[in-house]
């Protein structure tokens, strides 16, 4: 149980955060760049949403990892293959994350995601 609490630590969550707000504006700049510059829509791609996107985060992660100073678990700071292996773990749950610390703040302050869909009648 020792591995799980330390890969559900609170530097790990705020890094998952931190990959999926990377990923949010490494993809809008390079859509905006290529809409922009090559008049080519980047979102009607198959290769960029099927391929490129879902693989987007564990690039990232294994990337954020390898900056010195970040607080990575003693388990995983003995070399660069296991920071990379965390980075692609925390990459993979970075969405997953996401979603139950925005579902976690907003069950505490009083609001739901169904409280911002129309009815269907």
């Amino acid at each position: 149980m020792d591995v799980l609490t330390e890969l559900l630590s609170m530097s790990n969550v705020v890094l998952c955060l931190a990959i999926v707000a990377l990923v949010w504006a490494q993809r809008k700049s390079l859509e905006l760049l290529f809409l922009n510059k090559f008049k080519k829509d980047l979102t009607k791609s198959q290769v960029w949403t099927e391929l490129l996107m879902p693989i987007w985060p564990l690039v990232t992660g294994a990337l954020l990892v390898l900056i010195p100073g970040l607080p990575i678990p003693a388990m995983f700071s003995v070399g660069v293959g296991s920071k990379m292996v965390l980075g692609v773990v925390l990459g993979l749950v970075s969405g997953k994350v996401y979603r139950l610390t925005k579902k976690n703040i907003l069950d505490k302050i009083g609001k739901s995601d169904e409280d911002n869909e129309t009815p269907v009648a």
